[in-house]
């Protein structure tokens, strides 16, 4: 019987969606196995790639809307609905609505970005008679603790003078109240879950302003500064809310979104990857396998906590299958990479190409070299 090799590959920022990844794989796996029977498994922690993961494994209706993105500019956008345990489903990727990626380089300044788009999203969704909506956490340009959000389902955020403050987390600074009696109440009967690959809470050192701001640019006073403002939003939601924003795990991801859907819309906090694997029913997909394959952008000690090549690893663990590894690039050392994830096998794209630039570019191409060379591995 020919091998069968399940492709559970997530998105290579920048370089490669979660769908080409598998694809490009695949070729490289057919030049040395070509009667292989090869699964496609596109992944996704909850960030970038949720959409494509879930569209590729469940029957899906794609609604097309216009919304306003992180820049505050109109822009086309994206969410899926199905069903799940017969209740109608919506399910909303931030990146594809306020994306880090989605802003050139010389834009990004977390203190103005906005999530208001992912706001209108959910308000879109609430005219479709849903009863549940997943909200994908991560890959977001924004930092405003999810206000943007709030002010688009109908929250109102004011001043000291009882006037609506503006969109993005520089405006905090300002916020004297918070009102949510005119929230659309098709949304208060709505059961919210927010998917993320992180436990970093709202605030503090290990917070979002601390944490992931500078990846979005922030410089070391704007960091300062969206810490103090969000701090400003959490204790105006503890007073006129009556809830703890601070207190929520992973409530700091996507900029202080995870907080603000718990405060705004009651959302559960759920672990993404491990959520999407029991969506998608991949469990019975993997047990059937001989081999799979992990991968992502970087393999570094985030991996070790709660994103998609370690939810995989783990269930494929459980089920005695080997488990390979393709990435961008490795930073975690060669203990961790046996030990805590039990890859047998495993090749960067970085060290492949001349270097790192090289390597992005062309991803497609080192993706289909690695995957050739790791098949080498599974004929041994």
């Amino acid at each position: 019987m020919p091998l069968k090799i399940v492709l559970a590959l997530s998105a290579f920022k920048t370089s490669l969606s979660a769908v080409d990844a598998c694809r490009a794989a695949e070729i490289g796996l057919r030049q040395r196995l070509p009667e292989a029977k090869i699964i496609h498994l596109p992944m996704s922690d909850g960030g970038d790639g949720l959409l494509d993961a879930l569209e590729a494994h469940l029957s899906t209706q794609k609604i097309n809307l216009k919304v306003t993105d992180a820049l505050g500019t109109p822009a086309e956008t994206e969410y899926l609905l199905t069903n799940l345990d017969s209740k109608k489903t919506a399910f909303i990727e931030t990146a594809k609505i306020c994306g880090l990626a989605q802003v050139p380089p010389m834009r990004r300044n977390p203190m103005l970005t906005t999530s208001y788009g992912v706001g209108e999203a959910i308000r879109h969704a609430a005219t479709q008679n849903v009863k549940m909506i997943y909200v994908g956490l991560g890959g977001t340009a924004t930092q405003d603790g999810g206000s943007g959000l709030a002010q688009a389902i109908g929250a109102k955020l004011l001043d000291q003078y009882g006037k609506p403050i503006g969109f993005g987390c520089a405006w905090l600074a300002a916020l004297h109240k918070i009102v949510t009696a005119k929230i659309d109440s098709r949304i208060k009967k709505i059961s919210f879950y927010a998917l993320n690959d992180v436990t970093n809470p709202l605030l503090g050192p290990k917070g979002t302003a601390h944490i992931f701001a500078p990846q979005k640019g922030a410089s070391p006073e704007q960091v300062k500064a969206i810490e103090a403002n969000l701090k400003r939003l959490a204790s105006t939601a503890a007073r006129d809310l009556k809830i703890d924003m601070a207190k929520i795990t992973g409530g700091g991801a996507a900029g202080g979104l995870g907080a603000g859907l718990a405060a705004f819309c009651q959302a559960v906090m759920m672990p993404g990857a491990q959520t999407v694997l029991d969506i998608i029913g991949a469990g019975k997909i993997i047990e059937a396998a001989d081999f799979v394959f992990v991968g992502e952008g970087s393999l570094d000690y985030q991996t070790l906590f709660g994103k998609a090549p370690q939810a995989i690893c783990g269930l494929a663990r459980r089920l005695n299958k080997k488990t390979l590894g393709i990435f961008g690039q490795i930073s975690l050392d060669k203990t961790n990479i046996t030990k805590n994830l039990g890859l047998t096998g495993w090749k960067s794209l970085e060290e492949l190409a001349p270097d790192k630039e090289t390597a992005v570019r062309n991803a497609s191409s080192y993706m289909i070299q690695a995957a050739s060379v790791l098949a080498d591995d599974i004929i041994k």
